[in-house]
């Protein structure tokens, strides 16, 4: 019995391990995947404020908070209201400029500090799985998989040595006659 329950114990191990590498398989796609996500996002910003930038240009010596101070202070409503997303608008290129230069120089670390949650809520939505045969994805894998086993072979351990402690504590004390 004790040898069933070891084999069963080890497999669950092995297939444990295997799914952990075929999760660890993915991360680089998806690091991949939030990088394109992210650089488009940052043309399409820097596209719609180019006008802008050459407004400033031509009449706040290129001062975009000029600009901005100007469409807010109007009295005109509606020119008002152009400021207030002329103001979301420049916050949203900022972000993703900082962003992107973090995630440039460090992605991984990027992904799981600090990721833009609108771009990575959509890559993760339209995510397919996929298995990159390159020497990051496999280092991702084995790294992702031997993280994932030792926790959970730990809390094992763990739980194993509570449930013993909790039955010394049970067992009635010896008495000595």
């Amino acid at each position: 019995m004790v040898n069933i329950l070891r084999w069963c114990r080890n497999y669950l191990r092995l297939c444990v391990f295997f799914i952990a590498a075929l999760i660890g398989l993915q991360v680089p796609g998806f690091k991949d995947d939030y990088g394109h996500a992210l650089r488009a996002a940052m043309v399409e910003t820097s596209a719609a404020v180019t006008p802008f930038k050459e407004d400033a240009e031509r009449f706040f010596q290129g001062s975009l908070s000029k600009l901005l101070a100007h469409y807010q202070q109007s009295t005109d409503p509606v020119y008002a209201k152009g400021g207030d997303n002329l103001a979301t608008l420049l916050q949203r290129s900022e972000t993703l400029e900082v962003a992107l230069e973090e995630f440039t120089q460090h992605p991984y670390l990027h992904l799981v500090r600090a990721p833009v949650q609108s771009i990575g809520t959509q890559v993760w939505h339209n995510y397919t799985p996929q298995i990159q045969l390159n020497l990051e994805a496999l280092a991702s894998a084995v790294i992702f998989a031997l993280i994932v086993s030792w926790t959970i072979e730990a809390l094992f351990v763990l739980i194993v040595l509570a449930l013993m402690r909790v039955g010394r504590m049970l067992r009635p004390a010896r008495t000595q006659t």
